[in-house]
């Protein structure tokens, strides 16, 4: 929807530009962009059977063997063993990967800090309350595309 001025939020030129800023982050870290996004989903969530986290990238199971076996050669997560069955672990991301990450976002942090004094209480709360929904509406597209094929026509 227009704003009142014409102006609109491009989401589409909004994600492209988060997507850059977090394959920036993933080369600085020297793994690749898909490696880094199941990593913050650890940081977020916590342990993770290798079947959560299939649910939560999307990915099918051979893939997540590939990604978990990268994370963990790359010294940013390891498997812990649960139970009798060799066959059944989580998934961790390392304390020490968290704080790596937490300082390449410290520069987009401290300009978020300096762009929100630009804006009242009211404001921000409104802004805020946008960007909550707004990623609400990004996540049902999401799960959209990932229940159905892309339609070529």
């Amino acid at each position: 929807m227009p704003h009142p001025e014409g102006e609109t939020f491009e989401f589409r030129e909004f994600t492209l530009r988060v997507v850059r800023h977090q394959q920036a982050i993933a080369d600085r870290l020297g793994i690749n962009l898909t490696d880094f996004k199941c990593l913050g989903i650890l940081h977020r969530r916590g342990a993770l059977t290798p079947k959560e986290l299939i649910e939560e990238m999307g990915v099918s199971p051979a893939a997540m063997t590939a990604i978990i076996d990268r994370l963990e050669q790359s010294g940013f997560a390891k498997r812990k063993r649960e139970g009798p069955d060799r066959r059944s672990f989580t998934v961790h991301a390392r304390e020490e990967s968290d704080k790596e990450i937490a300082k390449l976002y410290q520069s987009l942090q401290a300009a978020a800090i300096k762009l929100n004094t630009a804006y009242s209480e009211q404001e921000l709360r409104l802004i805020f309350g946008y960007l909550q929904k707004a990623g609400n509406v990004l996540n049902d597209a999401t799960s959209k595309l990932l229940r159905r094929p892309l339609d070529k026509s």
